[in-house]
């Protein structure tokens, strides 16, 4: 097994590792020292009992093995507590902890609820938190790392032709889909950024669960609402929002019927709608959408014929020297052939077409070419191009013999 394959698991509590007397000091210090190679991370997961570990473009590996100088030690649930409650800095001015832990974490974790938070302060990073209880009542806290600054909408790795579409949209509906950790949250606000700053007198209004990085307004107004905080449900937000005077409009997740109508007919509103969810390929996050519908999947259907402008099923791909990631992204858009498979639900069709390369550029793009690009230059490595693509047979094609 290859360095970068190593899992971190086996072992982890040793001999050689000690529990810090401090225990205001001991995630705090860490997240310090990840922070300034955040670029190379996506999330961190602290559980209770094992050393500190982080998912990077090197594999899922302990923290203090990716970072030199960073603090090895076991946590504790005191640890997780006293982080949480505010000593973040290490300076002592948070919540008392005990109070923090009675009042606002024990009871949503007795009702089997994880905690949601955010925290932003941290350099040139927020921080989502995602709290809750595993192995019969252990604490883990997972952590996603959010570039605060959007990436400029015509500096992220995706084709010209559909940088070019995003710009110029002001209505329709876009999809953003792919895994979890694969930048879709990014990618939708570097979309959002660029109409706040070139749309002027807007409006721009979000459903996020939760907000994970805030949208500072320019020639736009910005309404950023989180579910559970700001409003009930994804539905209640999107339905609310269409009577906000939306110019764009963002729900990040589509996982009931009302929200996914309430996106696809917010595309034809007049309105530029936008929805971040989770999928594996563009035709397949389209049948999921229009699933949730039920007996109004017909209509939805010929609805978003006629109001969807692209679906983007991107990935990140670790770099072979495991410094940093690299965008790769297919692209449906619904133009020419591709709306009639849309509007007859002609969803083998439409696989077909893009297996057997028979779609134009202005109808459909592959990351096949930017994956077999990155790998003719080394920036990547030809088994993790293979991982990442859904067309493993037409990449190998375009990859050295």
């Amino acid at each position: 097994m290859s360095e970068s394959q190593a899992m971190p698991f086996d072992g982890l509590v040793t001999e050689d590792l000690e529990i810090p007397s401090d225990v205001r000091a001991g995630i705090g210090e860490s997240i310090k020292h990840a922070l300034m190679f955040a670029r190379s991370m996506t999330d961190i997961v602290i559980q209770e009992g094992r050393v500190i570990v982080a998912k990077s473009a090197r594999g899922t590996r302990a923290l203090h093995e990716l970072i030199p100088g960073c603090p090895s030690f076991i946590v504790t649930r005191e640890h997780i507590i006293h982080y949480l409650a505010g000593y973040v800095e290490g300076d002592g001015r948070g919540q008392d902890p005990e109070v923090y832990w009675r009042e606002q974490l024990k009871p949503r974790l007795d009702e089997r609820r994880p905690v949601n938070l955010r925290l932003d302060g941290l350099g040139d990073y927020s921080v989502r938190y995602t709290l809750f209880l595993h192995g019969g009542g252990q604490l883990e806290l997972v952590m996603r790392l959010t570039p605060k600054r959007s990436t400029p909408l015509h500096e992220l790795q995706l084709p010209q032709n559909l940088i070019a579409t995003l710009a110029e949209a002001t209505s329709g509906f876009i999809i953003v889909t792919g895994p979890t950790g694969s930048g879709k949250t990014g990618t939708a606000m570097s979309i959002l950024d660029y109409h706040n700053a070139h749309d002027a007198g807007g409006h721009i209004v979000t459903i996020e669960d939760p907000v994970e990085r805030v949208l500072e307004p320019k020639n736009c107004v910005v309404t950023q609402r989180e579910v559970g905080f700001d409003v009930l449900s994804f539905a209640d937000g999107m339905r609310e929002a269409l009577r906000m005077s939306p110019d764009v409009m963002l729900t990040s997740e589509i996982r009931d019927s009302e929200t996914a109508e309430q996106a696809i007919q917010g595309g034809e509103s007049g309105s530029l709608m936008l929805a971040t969810t989770h999928g594996r390929s563009v035709s397949g996050t389209l049948r999921k959408i229009l699933s949730y519908t039920g007996n109004n999947a017909s209509v939805m259907r010929s609805v978003l014929a006629g109001s969807l402008i692209a679906v983007i099923r991107q990935s990140l791909v670790p770099s072979t020297n495991g410094d940093t990631y690299h965008m790769a992204a297919d692209v449906l858009f619904n133009a020419g052939k591709v709306t009639g498979y849309i509007d007859g639900g002609d969803w083998v069709g439409l696989e077909q077409a893009i297996r057997d390369d028979r779609l134009g550029s202005a109808e459909y793009i592959s990351m096949n070419a930017r994956l077999a690009d990155l790998v003719k230059r080394g920036e990547i490595g030809a088994a993790q191009a293979l991982r990442e693509t859904g067309d493993p047979t037409g990449l190998r094609r375009r990859l050295p013999r």
